[in-house]
């Protein structure tokens, strides 16, 4: 049997008909993600004040000062950038691929296809689940760690979405 070679082509594709992401409907991550930002910079405030402390009782009150107020504005920006950018993170899965939107200052949007996928995993730290949070890790073909972490989830929603990539994935492979 002979084989009918193909002649390679590469067309041009016009952008105008790509689908525009930016347009997708995305799901909010809960709030007590920032509540838990927040306790663990205030875990940080309480070293920054300890060191400030044992700075004056050492007589280093300037060098502390100095040290204790540029860390003390270093958090509030934190805090600030914690609280601004709560509203920013935000997730959606469509029929190919999963959408992944966070950041304020540096505002980043990550778009996933099932094919890429290897797997996915729920993680929970303590603060994790005492605030009934969870974070979704989505791994990708040559990717070293998770590429895309999604925090703030409720634990059944993060455990329903584990379920529906897992899904997708495989049908993917089929």
């Amino acid at each position: 049997m002979d084989s009918v070679e193909t002649p390679f082509s590469n067309n041009t594709i016009d952008i105008a008909t790509l689908p525009d992401f930016e347009q997708v409907s995305l799901n909010p991550v809960r709030k007590k993600l920032l509540t838990k930002h927040l306790l663990q910079t205030g875990v940080w405030f309480v070293i920054v004040i300890a060191f400030s402390v044992f700075m004056y009782f050492q007589d280093e009150i300037l060098v502390g000062g100095i040290i204790s107020g540029i860390l003390i504005l270093f958090l509030i920006f934190v805090v600030f950038n914690f609280i601004k950018k709560q509203s920013r993170y935000a997730y959606a899965i469509r029929e190919k691929d999963l959408i992944y939107k966070r950041g304020f200052l540096l505002s980043k949007t990550t778009v996933v296809s099932f094919n890429r996928i290897q797997h996915v995993s729920i993680n929970r730290s303590v603060l994790d689940k005492w605030l009934a949070l969870s974070t979704l890790k989505i791994f990708t073909a040559g990717g070293s760690g998770s590429d895309v972490k999604i925090p703030g989830l409720d634990p059944t929603v993060a455990e329903k979405l584990k379920e529906a990539l897992a899904g997708k994935i495989a049908n993917e492979n089929v």
